[in-house]
């Protein structure tokens, strides 16, 4: 054999080895990849709750595979994402809000519409899909994108979009199979956590008004004392109470008695916002609590309230009726023993406030009924 031949015989040798290297050393990186995509994928099936699956999918996914930003968007066919996700909670809602695109299954056909079902890597994925990252400030700096829709058998029921900073992390002819594995474990767990959130909801639910039982109240409650505590806000319960409710019952039977408690649920609710928590304590007796907001402001919402009750019309075989209430209120801030311990139980103060709210509660049904009453420290006993 030449020199020549085997000098050449020794090349494609090398070269078939450095193939052959390559080769090993992708399979190696696709085993860690797969491992990844496999162990991010169960973690994201066995979250506990939808604020846990909004800190895998979009904070531990995002540092994890190295990315920039992960933008999860949802169609709302129930109408109730936003609230399943954030439950009321404000600090989760600043975190996550412009992370979350959810469009109205009515009102946002056209985005829906282009949404497609098969994965979309690169330039042309962030150009088609720029309006999910409309409320990112830093969305200049993209450069490329993966999006990857969610599908529950034939269904789409929101995407994925993936975001770098790197021109050539997402080339238009890279494989998608381990993003789909990833997108399709993704959907499983964000349709399963919304379904038993809603079912857990059910549960939390007054049959007859809609609003939230005690139950509810009583968990929520002890959450927005230990989050008073920690920013320092106000927070202000209040009791309402329907007046002369037996007698309403005893003139015009239970039936419209039990309309009248619906009506008055649902003017309570039309008076506060999203993040306060409207619970029916039991017979004829409302509880709201009011986060971060002043005891005036309270009171405002309350006299609001209070005026808006006694001027809605009802009806008994065709006669008109009128109804009011009574409200007994107290605040956070005025509780003494948030001066007298150093660190303050939320359980202790949850009861102290219900008290005082109940007291003055008691105190504006003593003084005549349909009138508003703020707990102070001369309002004894009953």
């Amino acid at each position: 054999m030449s020199l020549k031949t085997n000098t050449m015989a020794h090349a494609r040798n090398r070269q078939l080895q450095n193939t052959l290297n390559d080769l090993i050393q992708q399979a190696r990186e696709n085993e860690k990849k797969q491992a990844l995509y496999e162990t991010l994928g169960f973690e994201i099936i066995g979250a506990s709750s939808p604020e846990a699956l909004l800190e895998l999918v979009l904070t531990k996914t995002t540092a994890r595979c190295q990315l920039d930003k992960i933008v999860l968007c949802l169609i709302d066919h129930h109408q109730d994402i936003k609230r399943l996700f954030f439950n009321h909670d404000d600090e989760v809602r600043t975190l996550y809000e412009n992370r979350l695109a959810v469009l109205d299954n009515v009102k946002d056909t056209g985005f829906i519409d282009s949404l497609t079902r098969k994965p979309l890597l690169g330039t042309e994925a962030l150009k088609k899909y720029r309006w999910m990252i409309a409320d990112i400030k830093t969305r200049s700096l993209f450069k490329s994108a993966a999006y990857l829709p969610l599908m529950r058998g034939n269904r789409i029921i929101g995407a994925l979009l993936l975001l770098s900073h790197n021109s050539n992390r997402f080339p238009q002819d890279a494989g998608t199979l381990f993003l789909q594995k990833l997108s399709i474990m993704a959907a499983v767990a964000i349709e399963n956590c919304l379904n038993q959130q809603r079912i857990k909801e059910i549960s939390y639910q007054d049959v007859l008004t809609g609003v939230y039982n005690r139950r509810y109240f009583d968990l929520r409650f002890k959450d927005e004392i230990a989050r008073s505590l920690r920013w320092r806000d106000d927070l202000v319960c209040m009791f309402l109470d329907v007046d002369y409710f037996k007698k309403i019952n005893d003139t015009y039977g239970h039936q419209t008695g039990d309309q009248v408690l619906t009506c008055i649920a649902n003017l309570i609710k039309s008076q506060v916002r999203a993040c306060d928590i409207v619970a029916r304590y039991g017979g004829e007796e409302f509880v709201a609590a009011l986060p971060a907001t002043s005891l005036q402001h309270a009171h405002e919402i309350a006299e609001r309230l209070r005026q808006t009750v006694q001027s809605t019309v009802h009806y008994f075989q065709d006669k008109p009726f009128y109804v009011t209430i009574s409200i007994g209120m107290a605040n956070f801030k005025s509780l003494d023993m948030l001066k007298l311990q150093d660190r303050p139980n939320s359980e202790e103060i949850a009861a102290a406030l219900l008290d005082k709210a109940d007291k003055a509660l008691y105190q504006a049904k003593a003084n005549g009924r349909n009138q508003i009453v703020v707990h102070t420290s001369d309002i004894n006993n009953p």
